[in-house]
């Protein structure tokens, strides 16, 4: 009997719903799975011992019942979630699980995984392994990152059961940097036809790639790519042109309901959008080590990423270069560090006659769409009228009330 083949705008599909079922696979038929959380892990590594890289990410959809039992409520909820569903046992197939010290939060998953084998001696937990990116722009920074490349790309080849040789790395870099291009011709027709490729779209695709092989990730990518460019103009009225910043984003519904309100998402600056792929990495007279610690150091996106004047002026570049009539700036309820640059970035925005919308202390888990959408349909509706002014803030505790 033949196996069925699943056209590539499924597999896309698929990877964003149940993206842990082909790396169950690859596992259960013998591979190995590194498990990975956020964009600040270099994938390329895994990539070139010919594991699976698998994104652990959090389910929004489900209380964090058995992780409560020992993580406060004060933490980031992917936090809270991706720690949950390890202790109940939902990557169970992970053999190595790396997690960078890119955020303060990423850091507390990692010291409350080391405690969580003493509370539990009977559960099965991965092995994890902490990346220790800094994200400085000094030398010394980059040294220390170096090293920290050179000890991840060893973990995974005592892994593997054998070393990563230097024609793997430029293999991996490759490997990955393939589907980096593939989302930029993906996001270039968001920019240029938000019609046939919508921001939530692009959102799905681009989460997509931590629940596939990156290779068939390109493949699906170029599918759909040629899939909506063949399409003819639908008539559709386009709404005016928003961008999302702030906290990154493991379920659809501020996009959704931005779009079911009208406008057309084409740019977004967090960690889940098109910052996860704005970069090919490419290896010079320094070799694919130096390269790899070059992009984890300065152009991997994170909460916290120096010099923030540095981040500040691709945001006002990224909003030039989309045409954006206005930007929704989203901050999960446990935000403790994005909320800080909001003043300035908010300045920039009005210098620049952009006007944006702030909605600060917004859950995490079981999302309220209609509060959503009762709090963005007035901006919105300003955008599209020509009357929003050169901001539009709304009352946190208004929003929390």
């Amino acid at each position: 009997m033949t196996e069925r083949v699943e056209p590539p705008t499924d597999a896309l599909a698929t990877a964003w719903t149940v993206p842990e079922l082909a790396a169950r696979r690859h596992h259960d038929s013998g591979g190995m799975v590194v498990g990975y959380v956020s964009n600040n892990v270099p994938r390329e590594l895994i990539a070139a011992a010919g594991a699976f890289a698998f994104e652990v990410r959090g389910a929004p959809d489900r209380s964090p019942e058995a992780g409560d039992t020992y993580m406060e409520d004060f933490h980031d909820g992917h936090v809270r979630s991706i720690f949950s569903r390890i202790l109940e046992g939902d990557f169970d197939f992970v053999d190595l699980l790396v997690i960078p010290r890119s955020t303060e939060a990423y850091l507390q998953l990692y010291y409350y995984l080391l405690e969580a084998r003493k509370w539990e001696p009977d559960r099965r937990f991965p092995a994890i392994h902490l990346f220790d990116v800094l994200q400085t722009p000094f030398w010394h920074s980059g040294r220390y990152v170096r090293a920290q490349v050179e000890a991840l790309r060893q973990r995974i080849g005592e892994l593997s059961g054998r070393p990563i040789g230097e024609n793997d790395l430029r293999s991996g870099i490759e490997t990955v940097n393939r589907s980096r291009r593939s989302l930029r011709e993906l996001n270039d027709m968001r920019r240029n036809r938000p019609d046939v490729v919508s921001g939530s779209d692009l959102l799905r695709t681009a989460r997509a790639v931590g629940g596939m092989d990156p290779r068939e990730h390109a493949d699906a990518v170029d599918a759909l790519v040629r899939e909506r460019g063949a399409a003819p103009a639908n008539g559709r009225t386009h709404g005016p042109r928003v961008m999302v910043k702030g906290t990154q984003h493991d379920s659809l519904e501020v996009y959704t309901v931005l779009e079911e309100l009208g406008a057309s998402i084409v740019a977004d600056d967090h960690p889940t959008g098109e910052r996860a792929f704005d970069h090919t990495i490419e290896v010079g007279d320094g070799g694919p080590i130096e390269a790899l610690t070059h992009h984890y150091q300065f152009d991997s996106l994170s909460a916290r990423s120096y010099p923030q004047s540095r981040q500040d002026e691709i945001f006002m570049r990224m909003v030039a270069d989309a045409g954006v009539d206005g930007v929704v700036f989203f901050l999960e309820e446990n935000d403790d560090t994005l909320g800080w640059d909001y003043p300035a970035q908010k300045k920039l925005l009005d210098e620049a006659g952009v006007p944006s919308c702030y909605l600060p202390y917004q859950p995490y888990f079981q999302p309220d769409t209609q509060r959503l959408r009762t709090a963005l349909a007035p901006f919105v509706e300003s955008l599209a009228a020509g009357t929003a002014g050169t901001t539009t803030a709304f009352d946190p505790e208004e929003m929390t009330a």
